[in-house]
């Protein structure tokens, strides 16, 4: 006999983590019967399993065992998977995440068996079709009947692709409910984490983790800009398995940079909390140093989330050795706002998204 449930909520990655936490805990203070699946895409215990315990998010039901190989395989193994999930559960409606391989696989599998599927993230828009991501988020928000979008300017991409304007609900940002959340744990555990690190209050963060940045011409570019601040700055990088393995791989040797093993969602952003600048090449950490009002740069020539630039303290600065040199002293010599409003970025996007599926 099936189980029932009201609803299944996918998650694969440790952003996905971030994002499910939230409404997985308003759904089930609200008596949503919530099957929470895990896909396994992040399979590294230190990207994956001390979050669990870092967010209080209980255990998923179900743990798939998605293997670590290229992603067309990952996708025909979830698909697989996932569609066996579904004929052994009854549910009416899929919850995703993000934009992830696990994201697109969950969605083509919920709507091959005809249930609703709703898009957490809708509408994040780069223009760069290299990205798999950016595919990854328009086949599923074309597929989606509910699209909660973070922002405005996410809706306005929605709409210029032609979906119907009754599927898009403007909600906010799901990962802000986390943060604010934790936010006095996050601030109380920056003390705790610099002295862990033996490190003083001058301070970058950085992080490197996609594939298009794992080569030696941009790594070389990046760490030669960041080489140039050593003196004054300490330099931390927590370390992506991918990028710890390209290092490992390529005998690269940093010279006065601290790479460190990853760190749960909590000592991470105490890191980032005290730090002077951080640079990366993350979506969410533009988001994340934009709520904390801290000075990010970001590795790459694009992003999905322009209310981070327009609005935030985020800045595209590319991947020019020169170029980051410039924008580091730029944002150093910088005075930021000390009050960064952005709409509905409350952390009340769960209960927003409640409301629309079940009242």
């Amino acid at each position: 006999m099936k189980e029932k449930y009201d609803v299944a909520l996918v998650v694969g990655t440790r952003p996905n983590f971030v994002k499910a936490a939230p409404l997985l805990e308003y759904f089930e203070e609200k008596n949503v019967n919530t099957l929470f699946i895990h896909t396994g895409q992040h399979k590294d215990k230190k990207m994956s399993s001390n979050i669990f315990d870092d967010l209080n998010i209980r255990p998923p039901d179900i743990t798939l065992e998605t293997p670590t190989v290229n992603m067309n395989e990952q996708l025909s193994y979830m698909l697989d998977a996932l569609d066996d999930v579904f004929n052994m559960n009854e549910m009416s409606r899929v919850g995703v995440f993000g934009d992830v391989t696990s994201t697109l696989a969950a969605s083509l599998a919920a709507k091959n068996k005809k249930l609703e599927l709703f898009h957490v993230e809708s509408g994040l828009r780069s223009r760069n079709m290299d990205m798999p991501e950016e595919r990854n988020r328009i086949v599923v928000d074309s597929i989606s009947d509910y699209l909660f979008a973070p922002s405005d300017d996410a809706v306005e991409n929605l709409i210029d692709e032609n979906i119907d304007s009754k599927k898009i609900f403007s909600v906010g940002n799901i990962m802000i409910d986390t943060l604010k959340k934790n936010y006095e744990r996050i601030q109380n555990g920056t003390k705790d984490i610099l002295e862990k690190l033996k490190i003083d209050n001058n301070y970058f963060v950085t992080t490197i983790h996609r594939p298009s940045n794992l080569t030696d011409v941009n790594l070389n570019n990046i760490f030669n800009a960041l080489s140039e601040f050593t003196n004054k700055f300490s330099i931390i990088l927590p370390a992506h398995p991918r990028l710890q393995k390209y290092i490992q791989k390529k005998n690269i040797k940093l010279q006065n940079i601290s790479l460190i093993d990853p760190m749960s969602y909590i000592e991470f952003l105490s890191l980032v909390n005290g730090s002077s600048l951080v640079l990366t090449d993350s979506g969410g950490l533009q988001e994340e140093t934009t709520f904390m009002n801290i000075n990010c740069l970001t590795l790459r020539e694009d992003t999905e989330r322009p209310i981070t630039v327009e609005l935030g303290t985020n800045k595209v600065v590319g991947l020019n050795t020169e170029n980051i040199i410039s924008e580091i002293n730029n944002s150093l010599a910088s005075k930021l706002s000390k009050e960064i409003k952005i709409k509905n970025w409350d952390g009340n996007t769960s209960e927003r998204i409640f409301n629309i599926l079940y009242k």
